[in-house]
C-alpha cells in the first residue's frame, strides 16, 4: 500500500489535538504535534530512522541488551504513532510487541494516516497501561517501556514503587525496564523513580543530556533497569557519539543522586517539583475514572 498523505487539518482525539506534518527531505517522515507541542516522529518508509534524541538513546540501550535481533517480547505503555514498536518489529524477525495507549483517538489517527495496520506482529490496544500490566503473566516479557504522559507529566500511577514491582514481576531474567519522563531541576521525580527502581533491580541507569543533569534546563530523562549488567558501551560511547550527546549516571554516582529521595507510592500524592509546577501550566484532560 502507498503511504497516506499527511492530513492538512488538525484532528481532535480523546485528550489532545493532533497535527501531522510531513518531513521536507523525507517523504515518509511524519512529525506529530499534540496540542501544539512536538510529541512524536515516525518514518513510514524507514522505521529504523529515529529522529527524537531520547528515543535514539533508548534504542541504543535496547540493541545493546538484545543484540541477536531475533525474538523479543515487549510491552510499551503510551504508544502515540508506535515509533519504537515499529523499530522493534523491523529489526527483529520474531519480535512481538504489545502497545497500550489510553487515547483511542490517537490510535485511530495512526491507523488512518500513519499506516499502523500495515505493521506486522504489533498488537495495539486502547486502555489503561497499569491494568494491562496486571493481566500479563509472570516472566512473560523481555522488555517493558513506559512512555506515557498527561500533559508534560508521567502519570503518577506509572511511577510508583508498586508499579515498578509489577514490572519486575512480568520481566524474564535478563529483561529490561525503561521509562521516559520529563523533569525539571532538581530532578526530584527522576530521583524518586530511580530510588523505586533500585528497590527491585540491581542495575539502574539515569540517562539525560548534560544540561538536564547539571540542572541548567528541563528535559527528557531515561531510566533503565535490569537484573543483569547494563552494557557499558550503550551507557558510554554510544551516548557520547550521538548527534545529541547524553550521559549516564550509574552505580555509586546514581546512589548519591537518589540519597534522601523516597520512592513514590500509590497511597501518597506526589510532591516533587514537577507536580507542584503542573497547575501553573493550565488544565489538562484527564483519563476517565
Amino acid at each position: 500500500m502507498g503511504i497516506p498523505p499527511a492530513p492538512p487539518y488538525p484532528i481532535a482525539t480523546d485528550f489532545v489535538t493532533v497535527e501531522i506534518r510531513q518531513d521536507r527531505d523525507h517523504s515518509g517522515g511524519r512529525l506529530l504535534l499534540m496540542d501544539g507541542v512536538e510529541a512524536s516522529h515516525v518514518d513510514l518508509d524507514d522505521p529504523t530512522r529515529i529522529m527524537f534524541e531520547y528515543l535514539r538513546h533508548l534504542v541504543g540501550v535496547v540493541d545493546a541488551m538484545f543484540p541477536e535481533r531475533d525474538r523479543l517480547d515487549a510491552l510499551q505503555v503510551g504508544g502515540g504513532p508506535c515509533t519504537l514498536a515499529r523499530y522493534l518489529v523491523a529489526t527483529r524477525k520474531r519480535a512481538r510487541v504489545m502497545v497500550v495507549e489510553r487515547d483511542g483517538g490517537i490510535v485511530q489517527v495512526s491507523r488512518d494516516h500513519l499506516a499502523l495496520d500495515d505493521v506486522p506482529r504489533l498488537d495495539v490496544r486502547v486502555g489503561d497501561g497499569r491494568e494491562a500490566l496486571r493481566g500479563i503473566d509472570a516472566a512473560a516479557l523481555d522488555l517493558v517501556v513506559i512512555d506515557a504522559f498527561v500533559g508534560l507529566m508521567a502519570p503518577h500511577a506509572l511511577c510508583t514503587r508498586e508499579f515498578v514491582a509489577d514490572v519486575r514481576r512480568v520481566l524474564r531474567p535478563g529483561g529490561l525496564y525503561a521509562m521516559n519522563l520529563i523533569d525539571v531541576e532538581p530532578l526530584e521525580l527522576a530521583r524518586a523513580m530511580a530510588a523505586g527502581m533500585l528497590e527491585q533491580f540491581p542495575e539502574v541507569a539515569l540517562i539525560a543530556e548534560p544540561a538536564v543533569l547539571e540542572h541548567r534546563t528541563s528535559g527528557n530523562v531515561l531510566l533503565v533497569a535490569s537484573d543483569r549488567p547494563l552494557p557499558p558501551a550503550a551507557l558510554g560511547r554510544t551516548l557520547s557519539r550521538d548527534a545529541a550527546p547524553w550521559e549516564a549516571r550509574t552505580g555509586r554516582t546514581l546512589a548519591r543522586m537518589v540519597e534522601g529521595h523516597e520512592p513514590l507510592s500509590d497511597d501518597v500524592a506526589p510532591t516533587h517539583q514537577l507536580a507542584r509546577l503542573a497547575p501553573l501550566w493550565g488544565r489538562v484532560k484527564q483519563p476517565p475514572g
